[in-house]
């Protein structure tokens, strides 16, 4: 093993490893553990540590929604991040953190198993390609992370996720330079569910002065929830808990594979109504967000790269049987035109609703300079299959490492992987992106 140098940070040193070229910085904690009295209310700042903080081994990932994730060790204590600065980058150079999609119910930057220390988003090659120190970072989920139960008792904060966000920017405004990073020029970049938070942040007076600009690949940006919508989900969700509204201190000791259990039930039951929205979708509470975040974005003079895949909607519509389209079609409100081509029309017709409409909206109309691109390759598996540029088909290709549903072997997908890597890097050091801006001629940069 390899070990990095030494870093001081505000709360103590660190020191992690070196791999393949990049010094990484492992299990990072940003705040306290939220755990105990501290569950479910707002991140605070870590504790100072003596010594030298181990910084060599994944963190854990937040508990999970499961479903279709992957990612086995999950838990409470999760409120970590970790660095990647390539060997050799230059001093003050520019800085970008992730944040990871998964419906607001699975994802993390942890490793995938107990048993491994294999990250499930590695964000070296991202950090090598870009020129860039590169954050990757917990926040809370589902239950813990954006349930409203704020309504109910006064004790459960809300929208926790999105304090752990603006928790873990703090921590990267303050320290990064200490890294080699310049804490002066941060750019957030993430992807569904992840970019719709950092739309959300764009709208957050107390998030404005977190980061300089933002990427934003795919964000649902039609996937919040009114308070009344939410206080309805919660009630629905505490009895598949079996816990009582005036019992919510019981939600602090659950045990996580209760939690997964009622997770799938209550997305199996938000999709029964037709409703397209995440199950966990944050609040629209009037108070953290104060209305539409698309529309309060467009506010913001900061500089931004927004774009989607060709066929986001495959990934939704695919799976659907034949004989169910029909009513697929009406719970997304869709027109249902039979015949030869009728899957294809739909998934159309979902990509440009949730993804196209509302991200050329924000870039047509945000304050601040815009940049538009549009993702249009496949990976030979992906092709074969007959699917198209799905959603979250471009995010293996970017970290250049294959996942379940889309495989990066081939020197194709590795060059469109690079190409990606090294314009994210360019836009985090300019502000500018190489093509030009949407409100300028609504110009769409293709990404092949």
């Amino acid at each position: 093993m390899e070990y990095s140098r030494t870093v001081t940070t505000e709360y103590g040193l660190v020191r992690g490893i070196v791999k393949d070229g990049c010094e990484e910085y492992l299990g990072i904690p940003f705040a306290l553990p939220p755990v105990g009295d501290l569950a479910f209310k707002h991140p605070l700042p870590p504790e100072s540590w003596e010594g030298v903080l181990d910084a060599t081994k994944a963190p854990i990932s937040p508990v999970q929604g499961r479903g279709r994730s992957t990612i086995q060790a999950d838990g409470k204590d999760c409120l970590y991040l970790n660095i990647f600065v390539p060997k050799g980058l230059e001093y003050g150079s520019p800085v970008m953190v992730w944040f990871y999609g998964g419906s607001y119910a699975n994802g993390g930057c942890g490793k995938v198993t107990e048993d491994s220390e294999e990250l499930y988003y590695d964000m070296a090659k991202v950090a090598i390609d870009s020129k860039t120190v590169v954050v990757s970072f917990n926040y809370r989920l589902n239950l813990e992370g954006f349930l409203n139960l704020n309504f109910l008792d006064k004790n459960f904060d809300k929208s926790n996720g999105l304090f752990d966000q603006m928790a873990a920017l703090k921590f990267i405004r303050n320290n990064i330079h200490r890294f080699g990073g310049d804490a002066d020029n941060v750019t957030v970049f993430g992807q569904s569910a992840g970019a719709a938070c950092i739309l959300a942040l764009l709208g957050m007076p107390e998030a404005k002065l977190l980061f300089d600009k933002a990427i934003l690949m795919s964000p649902c940006a039609k996937s919040f929830w009114t308070e009344q919508q939410s206080e309805r989900l919660t009630r629905k969700y505490l009895g598949f808990l079996e816990v009582k509204e005036n019992e919510l201190y019981k939600l602090k000791d659950l045990p996580i594979w209760k939690i997964h259990e009622a997770n799938k039930k209550l997305r199996e039951f938000v999709f029964r109504e037709g409703n397209s929205n995440c199950a966990f979708s944050p609040v629209i509470d009037g108070e953290v967000i104060k209305g539409w975040p698309a529309d309060l974005a467009k506010e913001s003079k900061k500089p931004v790269i927004i774009g989607t895949c060709a066929q986001e909607g495959d990934a939704f519509i695919c799976n659907i049987p034949t004989a169910a389209l029909p009513l697929a079609a009406y719970w997304f409100k869709f027109k249902f035109r039979p015949g030869p081509g009728a899957r294809r029309k739909m998934s159309d017709d979902f990509t440009s609703f949730y993804y196209v409409e509302p991200s050329r909206d924000v870039a047509r109309n945000i304050k601040g300079p815009s940049w538009v691109y549009e993702y249009v390759y496949m990976t030979p598996d992906i092709e074969k299959r007959g699917a198209g540029c799905f959603h979250a088909s471009d995010v293996p290709v970017m970290l250049d490492k294959s996942a379940p549903y889309c495989k990066v072997e081939d020197p194709v997908s590795r060059r469109v992987g690079e190409k990606i890597r090294e314009l994210w890097g360019e836009f985090a050091k300019t502000g500018k992106a190489p093509w030009p801006m949407y409100k300028d001629d609504e110009f769409i940069q293709p990404i092949k």
